[in-house]
């Protein structure tokens, strides 16, 4: 018990420093370091989704107090969010694992690939919100968030600085948010019919506070391209090391 404590509490942590740090990431670390703790994938995907929504919603308050968080594109995003996540964690029934795994892995190489080249781009300067994309990229985290316990915002962050005119630190702020709702509500579902170990969700609870807290302050000192650039290339070593235990060694 004292051992699954440590691990969640370091889990917790590097995942609650990414979310702070970028606004996006923390759960592409997190599945597969619960995966590592030999947890079933859908227990994985369901406690996945419990850490960093409330690594996202501590993240979200502070950043909310001073304005950052912009609430029209939070509510949009939010409630396509929703029911696609019911529909992923539905549809997730009838896949086989090595197929959600593969998935994954190809989701996290673009996912790197996508941050990679965004921190050499110039930023876009857009004067309105573009609804009809905000809808459909709400859906689209969702379902994903169902499928793969993954929170969306490396998806949800590059769509913000695209069709909303929120800066960086906002779109960032933005992302927590939809974040903490979609993936809390993915949470909810998980635990109408599941009981994952109570030290594991408190040692997660504990360390993504303390992660997202330093994230959060890092974030407004660190540039924002070496910052990409460095959690690209992480993203390929997770996207690797998941690879090779899951598909090639079988654990």
């Amino acid at each position: 018990m004292e051992t699954l404590l440590l691990e969640a509490l370091g889990i917790g942590l590097l995942l609650g420093l990414l979310l702070g740090l970028t606004g996006a990431g923390g759960s592409l670390v997190a599945l597969p370091l619960l995966l590592s703790l030999h947890l079933p994938l859908r227990d994985a995907i369901g406690v996945s989704l419990g850490a960093v929504a409330m690594s996202a919603l501590i993240g979200a308050i502070p950043r909310a107090w001073q304005g950052q968080v912009a609430w029209k594109p939070v509510a949009l995003l939010a409630l396509c969010g929703l029911p696609g996540n019911a529909a992923g964690q539905w549809l997730g029934q009838f896949i086989p694992e090595k197929a959600l795994i593969i998935a994954f892995c190809l989701l996290v190489m673009w996912s790197a690939w996508r941050m990679w080249r965004g921190a050499s781009l110039p930023a876009r300067e857009n004067g309105s919100i573009r609804h009809g994309a905000l809808i459909a990229i709400g859906l689209g985290v969702g379902l994903l968030s169902g499928l793969m316990g993954v929170g969306g915002g490396f998806l949800v962050v590059p769509a913000l600085l695209w069709f909303t005119p929120l800066t960086l630190l906002s779109a960032m702020a933005t992302s927590m948010a939809v974040i903490a709702l979609v993936s809390g509500g993915g949470f909810l579902l998980y635990l109408s019919d599941a009981q994952p170990p109570l030290a594991l969700l408190g040692g997660l609870a504990a360390g993504g506070a303390c992660g997202v807290l330093a994230g959060n302050r890092l974030a407004n000192y660190l540039n924002s391209s070496v910052l990409q650039r460095i959690f690209a290339l992480m993203l390929v070593a997770v996207s690797l090391s998941l690879g090779v235990q899951k598909l090639l060694l079988g654990h």
